[in-house]
C-alpha cells in the first residue's frame, strides 16, 4: 500500500510538474510577443546543435566555425546565417583575383544580423555595384581593435582595392574597454591594446582559446532540447546576458561618465578607436578607406533633442588627417522622419532591418569616392 501511495505522489507531482510548465511556455510566449521583448525563439527543429559565434581565432577571437548553419529565430525575423569554409558569413572567396573587390570590415550590422544575406549592406552594393564586397563583419562583441587584427591577419591577404570600415559607437568603445570588459566577467579570448596613444601592446584576457567561456564544446542532449523546443530555456538565457547589457541612461545622455556610445566616451577609449583606424590605412597602403559611423535609436532621438554630436566631429578630423574617406550617418537621418527612422531598425532586435541597410547602402555608395 506504501509503495503505491509513493508511486501515485511521484505521478501527480509529475503530472502537475507537466502542466505548470505548458502554461509557464504559453503565457511566456504571450508575454514574449506582447512586450516585444529581444530574445531567442525555440525553432522546434533540431537545427541549431550549437551555437553560431565562438572564440577561435588566435588573433582576434570571435569567428564562426566553418561551413556552419546557425537558425536565429525571434518574433520579427526568421534567419538561416551559413558561414564560408573561412569562418564568415559570405560565400567563397578565392585569396587572388583579377577583378576589383571591396573588403568591408564590422560588427554585427555589416554581418548582417536579422536580415537575409542578400538584404544586408554589402550585398546590396555588391549587386548594384557589380564589385564583389568581401564580409568580414562579425558579431559577438566585435570591436575596432578585432576589426584591425582581423584586416591584418586574415582580411588583407585577399586582393582588394578598397576598405569599408563600419564603427557602431553604441557598442565599439565597450567592446575595445579592457576594464569594462573585465568588470562583466574577462572570460573571453579577445585583443585588447594595452598602454597610452599610439604606444599600444596586444594584450588577451586568457592566455589560450582554450581557456574562453565561448569556445566551442559539446552540447548536451537536455541542452539542446530546451534550447530548440522551450521558450523557458530561452528566457533564462536572455535574463542572464542582460546584466551585460549596456543602455544609454535617458536623464544623462550627455555624461561622460555613463555608458560610451556617440556622446560619452573618454579619451582612452576614443584613441584605441583612432589607433586602430589608422593601423588599418597604413596596411591598406594607397587603397581608399572609408571609415562609417553607425547611430543605434536611441542615439537618433538623443541627436535630435540636444543636437550635439562629438564623435562625428573628432572622427572626420582624425580621418581627414590620415586620408581616410568619413561617412556619419547619424546628421543623414535628419532627413527622416522619427517613425522612418524607427523603421531602419529591427524592433525585435535593434540591428538595421532591410530598410536600414538600404539606407545605409544608399548612403555610402552616394559618399565614397571610390564607387565615383
Amino acid at each position: 500500500m506504501q509503495k503505491k501511495n509513493i508511486i501515485s505522489t511521484i505521478k501527480n507531482l509529475i503530472l502537475i510538474f507537466g502542466i505548470t510548465f505548458v502554461l509557464l511556455e504559453i503565457v511566456l510566449a504571450i508575454y514574449i510577443r506582447a512586450t516585444e521583448i529581444k530574445i531567442e525563439l525555440p525553432t522546434y527543429s533540431f537545427e541549431n546543435t550549437q551555437g553560431f559565434w565562438f572564440d577561435i581565432n588566435p588573433f582576434y577571437g570571435t569567428s564562426h566555425l566553418p561551413n556552419h548553419t546557425y537558425r536565429q529565430k525571434k518574433y520579427c525575423f526568421d534567419v538561416l546565417y551559413q558561414s564560408n569554409s573561412h569562418g564568415f558569413r559570405d560565400q567563397e572567396r578565392i585569396i587572388n583575383a583579377e577583378n576589383k573587390r571591396v573588403v568591408a570590415l564590422g560588427d554585427s550590422f555589416t554581418e548582417g544580423v536579422g536580415v537575409a544575406i542578400n538584404d544586408r549592406l554589402t550585398n546590396l552594393l555588391e549587386e548594384d555595384t557589380n564589385i564583389p564586397h568581401l564580409n568580414y563583419g562579425m558579431a559577438g562583441n566585435f570591436g575596432s581593435t578585432q576589426l584591425y587584427m582581423l584586416y591584418k591577419n586574415e582580411a588583407s591577404k585577399y586582393t582588394h582595392e578598397a576598405v569599408l570600415i563600419g564603427i557602431l559607437p553604441s557598442n565599439d568603445f565597450i567592446d575595445d574597454d579592457y576594464e569594462i570588459n573585465l568588470k562583466v566577467g574577462g572570460d573571453r579570448y579577445q585583443p585588447f591594446l594595452n598602454g597610452t596613444y599610439p604606444n599600444y601592446d596586444v594584450v588577451y584576457y586568457a592566455d589560450s582559446l582554450h581557456k574562453s567561456k565561448a569556445v566551442p564544446r559539446k552540447q548536451r542532449w537536455i541542452a539542446k532540447i530546451l534550447k530548440n523546443f522551450t521558450n523557458t530555456y530561452n528566457m533564462l538565457s536572455y535574463l542572464k546576458a542582460l546584466r551585460k547589457i549596456k543602455v544609454i541612461p535617458k536623464d544623462k545622455l550627455l555624461d561622460v561618465s555613463k555608458v560610451p556610445s556617440y556622446f560619452n566616451y573618454t579619451d582612452k577609449q576614443f584613441n584605441r578607436m583612432r589607433y586602430a583606424i589608422e593601423q588599418i590605412k597604413i596596411l591598406a597602403g594607397n587603397r581608399p578607406v572609408m571609415v562609417y559611423s553607425i547611430p543605434i535609436f536611441k542615439e537618433i532621438e538623443a541627436y535630435r533633442e540636444h543636437g550635439k554630436n562629438p564623435l562625428g566631429k573628432a572622427l572626420k578630423a582624425i580621418c581627414y588627417n590620415i586620408g581616410v574617406e568619413y561617412l556619419d550617418l547619424l546628421p543623414k537621418t535628419d532627413k527622416l522622419s522619427i517613425e522612418a527612422c524607427e523603421s531602419l531598425f529591427l524592433t525585435c532586435d535593434g540591428h538595421w532591418s532591410e530598410k536600414g541597410n538600404r539606407f545605409a547602402k544608399e548612403e555610402i555608395q552616394s559618399k565614397f569616392e571610390y564607387y565615383r
